[in-house]
């Protein structure tokens, strides 16, 4: 049996971070939005999507990047490397793509006036080209955008010079996730909630579990382990260069539901998948700047989430949520990852509403300051590196746009 988490002081551990209150305007502020375009999204590296997007040689993805006014075209070509360039055509600046998704057989073409390109972003076709004064096809391709792989998911850095390969970006994050079973693992579900409230308010809901016992007290505020006073205590929390890890132990005593107890009872085979980076039952990490790992260890398998928070407008952003489990080869497997997947739709269904109603609170600007507590560190730490960031690229030349493939 599990001992109960001790009260550990955090802010010992990061005694830089202070204690003190955080200001609230840059989660409302306007002008505060506008800086993080460009000094924030176009300046590290944004994970898009994963591999699994783009699946074979001549499947696409397109992702519409409304923070950075961008649409952007991630292509698996057929030599089998994963390539993005901006959804724009080089002749009037139409949008390539208009789909999100599909397979480019002899080529894409702009739905304006047919330009063509190929797998690779070149431009390999002009109808009626000899009215054009000399076009030069070879420098009129699609315009690219740095790109890379990490853990099977793919990443974007808009500026053209990148200040760090993506490894050395995730750093620790990346060392401590070396060999992570992502691969292993299949979609089970997606969904995409646009929501009235800004990003970073969704994100800090999402990035404590303070609030469980309090908001769902029926679905799942007794799942964690927690102290003798009934509160949620973190087993450990990391905080790396710009991003934060943060892990829990679920209660082992859970009582289960009816439903669970008879789900239990189906054969579900043998034991599936377990991943051994867990630092606990619920390890939860937060790439900046928007982007959620959840690994968590179930009764009979383990999986794992992610969390985009993709920001429309000061007061607006998308929620899109994906969850991955190993394809079960049971029914009683499968039935179980629907019944996780319902429960978690309706927890989250309650937090969508919370996220809007801190931001309605925040907008009125009755209160000028966020307090937190130390089991919320990861979130002034949050805090800290947006503001470092913005901060530092105050004085800068906005990033330039990326030239053309030549």
């Amino acid at each position: 049996m599990k001992t109960l988490l001790r009260n550990t002081q955090w802010a010992d551990k990061y005694p830089d971070l202070g204690k003190g209150p955080v200001p609230a305007e840059p989660c409302i502020s306007p002008e505060y939005f506008e800086l993080e375009r460009d000094r924030v999204f176009r300046r590290t590296w944004v994970n898009l999507c994963r591999i699994d997007d783009v699946p074979k040689p001549g499947s696409f993805f397109v992702r519409d990047l409304a923070v950075c006014k961008a649409s952007l075209l991630v292509i698996r070509g057929k030599d089998n490397v994963i390539r993005v360039f901006h959804n724009v055509c080089s002749h009037r600046g139409n949008l390539v793509v208009p789909q999100e998704s599909g397979q480019c057989s002899v080529g894409l073409f702009c739905p304006f006036h047919n330009w063509q390109y190929n797998d690779r972003g070149e431009l390999v076709g002009v109808p009626d080209e000899e009215s054009f004064f000399g076009i030069d096809k070879t420098k009129h391709g699609l315009t690219p955008v740095n790109s890379d792989v990490w853990g099977g998911f793919i990443f974007v850095y808009l500026d053209p010079k990148p200040t760090q390969s993506l490894r050395d970006y995730l750093g620790g994050v990346a060392d401590q996730l070396e060999g992570c079973p992502f691969n292993e693992m299949a979609l089970l579900q997606t969904y995409k909630v646009e929501e009235r409230t800004n990003w970073k308010i969704a994100l800090d809901a999402q990035n404590e579990v303070y609030h469980l016992p309090f908001q769902h007290p029926l679905l799942i505020g007794h799942t964690f382990l927690l102290n003798e006073k009934k509160h949620t205590r973190l087993l450990d929390v990391r905080l790396y260069e710009r991003h934060t890890l943060w892990s829990c132990e679920f209660v082992p005593e859970y009582k289960l539901s009816s439903l669970e107890t008879l789900l239990g009872k189906i054969d579900r085979g043998p034991e599936g998948l377990r991943i051994k980076q867990l630092v606990g039952e619920f390890d939860f990490y937060v790439l900046f700047p928007n982007m959620v790992i959840i690994l968590f260890h179930g009764p009979s398998e383990d999986g794992f989430a992610t969390y985009n928070f993709w920001p429309l407008a000061v007061d607006r952003t998308i929620w899109e949520i994906r969850y991955y489990f190993p394809t079960a080869m049971k029914a009683g497997r499968r039935i179980s990852q629907e019944f996780f997947k319902c429960l978690i739709r309706d927890v989250q269904q309650e937090d969508s509403i919370a996220h809007e109603a801190l931001y309605r609170g925040l907008a009125s600007r009755a209160k000028t300051h966020l307090q937190f507590g130390d089991e919320e560190i990861m979130i002034r730490y949050f805090h800290k590196v947006m503001e470092d960031h913005v901060g530092f690229y105050r004085n800068a030349k906005p990033a330039p746009q990326i030239e053309a493939s030549r």
